[in-house]
């Protein structure tokens, strides 16, 4: 058999956005996949019965999603772009076939929608708060007077809102929503709308706002403000709402975040999880997934979450007692879930497989799908080994290893370090397809999850003002480990190749040692000052992780001390940068300076920049753009530790 082919992910399929019938008896959700002529992806539904393993198409439009079942759970509405791809329209389409009726053109672009009473609708579409665009010069400017000014994957934001429009029938639709306000989640029962925003008023808070509007009665109410950062937000009755939150008090932005009773009468803030530390929500890295579904679901009286731990995400329940079970399996990742009745239906990622649907109930596991079976059929793909390291710090780090695809156990072979991003995340044991590249093109890949990842509790986690120090000492334990006990690895053929937060920690690698005979360094940060200054997240991210500002004394003197530039001078190792033009979440200066710096000293580097990309392109960056990267980061590599091999493009 073949391995692993940088272009099959054009067969892979992206499954999304599960939500359960009404009746419980079919669920639907989106299917994605890559066009290689369009450079797209096309986008449409799938239905599954839930007794037995029967999926099929639903609509064939290309750009339709999401979607909310009707009452009767005969027919589904959706958002769709056919007709227009600048706008969005919503269509109507009955279970048992025929074609999608339209029902209305909305004058926006919608994210999200939902029902309400009376064939009405919500929906979430980001609109300008000023006049600024109406101007004859408009597309000549971009005027800034906040921040972030820009957020990645949104472009420029500046005084842009996403808001909550309601939609009646034969109605204009109408804002909700105060001018000031970002909506972030928003969860609806009869005609009461819960509403997490984020008020934008100069400067963006960490933390948000809940809101609670009763359409019926014309009444708004804002329940909590400047407290708490709440990842999502559900009705558990009429008289209560659940949320999915924290304080920050203990361990900043990444704290992990705690499952906490509202009610709405007395105002009462109660934790169902008091003294757990678990990481909510799935954050085991994947590059084959696109979309996902609500982190928190509620069925009867319990609250469903999806959790983390160490290499796996499942989902628990939590109970008004605050009892927690455990209700799909761990080993793999959970993308997306729903409930009805003590079913549990999951998109999952495993490590042998890409995503499914499967089905937990009482009476056990069933797979429901295999619409990715027919792209793995006929591949060798590379099994995984699982080993454990001694942390410096005391713990036992769980790493991995991938051999070769084409493996000689009496050879050696050059081996690949890859590092997360995040660094609140995690490897797990799932299918990789960049690692299952790697292995096809003759390396031994070695990850692990160092100190600063999820999974493990907020103390593991907290990498706050230690970036650069128990995270590399974790690291270089598992380099060292793998060259003592796999033979077969050639400790004089290293390379480390990471992104994001894993772009930082090749960047910062490579400033201390020569261990590694190449570099693949993407999306990366190499300068804490202009980073804080010129990013999204920047102004407050690196407050919290680095705990300085450029103004505070010696503020700068720290975040310089541990940016990657200043170091830069010492880089003897070849290193190839991927960037994108519009990553907001590490910008492009990020990834430039630190290509001067090795150019300018005479090292050997290459950078290439994909235009119309931003922070997510190794995971939803256009499909061409995404074999494009794989192709360079392995003509990097093999130029480097095998012998010489052109990049792409090069004479």
């Amino acid at each position: 058999m073949q391995p692993v082919q940088i272009d099959d992910l054009l067969n892979y399929r992206f499954l999304s956005d599960l939500s359960i019938a009404p009746n419980g008896e079919l669920a639907a959700f989106v299917v994605k996949q890559g066009r290689a002529v369009e450079n797209d992806y096309r986008s449409d539904l799938y239905l599954v019965r839930l007794d037995r393993p029967d999926a099929r198409p639903l609509t064939s439009g290309g750009t339709d999603g999401p979607f909310v079942w009707t009452d009767d759970g005969a027919a589904i509405d959706f958002l769709t772009r056919r007709d227009n791809p600048e706008c969005s329209s919503i269509a109507r389409i009955r279970i048992d076939g025929g074609e999608a009726q339209p029902l209305g053109r909305l004058p926006h672009k919608a994210e999200a929608l939902a029902r309400l009473p009376g064939e009405a609708y919500l929906y979430t579409a980001r609109v300008p708060i000023s006049d600024e665009g109406e101007r004859s010069d408009a597309a000549d400017y971009q005027v800034l007077t906040e921040i972030p000014f820009w957020r990645n994957g949104k472009g420029f934001t500046d005084r842009r809102r996403l808001h909550l429009f309601r939609l009646d029938p034969g109605e204009a639709p109408e804002d909700l929503i105060d001018p000031a306000l970002e909506v972030e989640s928003f969860d609806v029962r009869a005609a009461r709308v819960a509403v997490v925003a984020q008020r934008m008023t100069g400067k963006a808070p960490i933390t948000d706002e809940l809101w609670l509007y009763d359409l019926d009665a014309g009444t708004v109410k804002r329940l909590s403000h400047g407290r708490l950062a709440i990842d999502a937000v559900r009705f558990l009755s009429d008289d209560a709402l659940v949320l999915v939150a924290s304080e920050m008090s203990r361990y900043g932005l990444n704290e992990n975040r705690e499952v906490l009773r509202l009610d709405l009468a007395s105002g009462e803030l109660r934790s169902l999880t008091p003294g757990w530390d678990r990481s909510v929500g799935n954050s085991v890295v994947a590059d084959c997934r696109s979309g996902g579904g609500p982190i928190c679901r509620v069925d009867g009286d319990r609250t469903y979450v999806v959790v983390t731990e160490r290499t796996s995400s499942f989902v628990v329940a939590v109970d008004p007692a605050s009892h927690i079970e455990p209700v799909t399996e761990s080993g793999g990742a959970v993308d997306a879930f729903d409930v009805r009745g003590r079913i549990v239906l999951t998109v999952e990622l495993r490590s042998d497989r890409l995503q499914e649907v499967y089905r937990t109930d009482r009476a056990g596991r069933e797979r429901l799908t295999d619409l990715n079976g027919p792209a793995l059929s006929g591949r060798a793909v590379a099994s995984s080994e699982r080993f454990s390291v001694p942390s410096p710090g005391g713990a036992e780090l769980d790493a991995w290893i991938v051999r070769p695809t084409a493996f000689d156990p009496a050879g050696r072979c050059p081996a690949v370090l890859t590092v997360h991003g995040g660094p609140r995340a995690a490897f797990g044991d799932l299918f990789f397809h960049e690692i299952q590249i790697l292995a096809a093109a003759g390396y031994a890949v070695v990850y692990t999850n160092p100190r600063g990842s999820s999974g493990r509790g907020n103390d593991f986690a907290d990498l706050r003002g230690k970036y650069g120090t128990i995270d590399v000492e974790d690291l270089m334990a598992v380099v060292d480990a793998a060259v003592d006990r796999y033979s077969f690895v050639d400790p004089d053929r290293l390379a480390v190749v990471g992104g994001s937060y894993g772009g930082f920690m090749t960047n910062w690698l490579i400033g201390r040692t020569d261990r590694f005979r190449a570099a693949v360094s993407q999306r990366s940060i190499s300068n804490w000052i202009s980073k804080f200054c010129t990013t999204d997240i920047g102004y407050f991210f690196n407050k919290d992780q680095i705990g300085a500002d450029p103004w505070e004394p010696g503020g700068s003197d720290r975040l310089w001390s541990c940016s990657p530039l200043r170091h830069a001078d010492r880089v003897r190792t070849p290193t190839l940068f991927i960037h994108s033009d519009e990553d907001y979440r590490c910008w492009l200066p990020e990834g430039v300076q630190m290509f001067t710096a090795l150019r300018y000293h005479g090292v050997e580097a290459r950078f290439v920049l994909f235009r119309g990309e931003h922070h997510e392109l190794s995971r939803s960056g256009a499909p061409r753009h995404r074999i494009r990267r794989l192709e360079e980061i392995v003509a990097w590599l093999n130029g480097h530790l095998k012998e010489a091999e052109r990049a792409p493009g090069e004479a």
